[in-house]
């Protein structure tokens, strides 16, 4: 199996189910406030259980929900292409963040508002969007880079959107826990095990062809959802959920603190340059 050599944004050809991606919300929101956060109350049903197992001192955020773009539902070439990342928790200690919410954080802000590094007046990503922008670039045939007009996907339409608004980011945790002033997540097995029913659930109607998990401890407690994966490599293999077989890329997260693993902050970074980059372009041949 070898490697595949990037496109360029030419060749590629992209095509986006907006009326596909908009039953999806629809189906999530139902989800969410029947499950987890309605328009008036908090209403997980374990919520006394993890309120519980908290630590003293810690606090939590409920209720932070998903990312999901308006053009999540993609073809690239004629196959499907639905690119789920997944992350550990909201680093915030906000709660009630509704999936409406959640888009205007991130579309709007990350995305439209602030680039990779600051300039021109702009905001700088922190390096969890930073290493996310970069995964993204090299998913649309992008390459890396931090030139925020590249930012952009290309529709056979003549259409182009921002490549924030193509993706789904969601969270294995949809609570937060922290001790004030702390960004250390305090996050009980109890969550943990709790929160996979909602992640199940989410990951059934987004459907994803690609996963990007962002964290070890992510894989960790992904694995009774993922259930017995196919490697291909150490950090690339096909899970099988319901029925689908998106591919997954094992990653650490973008802001890890070590060098060695970091890849957020610098385009020179080694895990992005060894690691990154070279499992997505062979995840983007497979897909093809």
């Amino acid at each position: 199996m070898t490697q595949a050599e990037p496109r360029t944004p030419a060749t590629a050809a992209f095509q986006a189910d907006t009326a596909a991606t908009a039953a999806r919300l629809a189906a999530l929101q139902a989800y969410m406030e029947a499950n987890v956060l309605s328009p008036a109350r908090f209403c997980c049903a374990t919520q006394n259980a993890c309120f519980e197992s908290l630590r003293p001192g810690v606090q939590m955020a409920e209720g932070q929900l998903s990312y999901l773009g308006q053009h999540y539902d993609l073809a690239r070439d004629g196959r499907p292409l639905r690119v789920v990342v997944v992350g550990q928790e909201d680093g915030g200690l906000i709660g009630y963040v509704s999936l409406q919410a959640r888009y205007d954080r991130i579309h709007r802000v990350a995305g439209l508002e602030r680039h990779y590094f600051r300039e021109g007046g702009q905001r700088a990503r922190n390096p969890h969007m930073r290493g996310t922008t970069s995964a993204l670039r090299l998913i649309f045939d992008k390459g890396l880079g931090t030139d925020w007009d590249q930012e952009f996907v290309q529709m056979e339409t003549g259409d182009r959107f921002h490549m924030f608004d193509a993706f789904a980011l969601i969270n294995v945790l949809l609570c937060a826990a922290h001790k004030p002033g702390n960004a250390t997540s305090q996050a009980t097995k109890v969550m943990k095990h709790h929160c996979l029913k909602h992640l199940a659930a989410t990951l059934e109607i987004l459907e994803p062809t690609l996963l990007v998990l962002q964290g070890v401890g992510v894989q960790e407690w992904m694995a009774p959802v993922l259930g017995m994966m196919e490697e291909i490599t150490p950090h690339l293999a096909k899970a099988n959920l319901g029925g689908a077989d998106p591919l997954v890329c094992l990653f650490t997260h973008p802001s890890a603190r070590s060098k060695a693993h970091g890849w957020g902050n610098r385009l020179d970074a080694p895990y992005l340059v060894d690691v990154v980059e070279p499992t997505l372009r062979l995840a983007m041949s497979l897909q093809d």
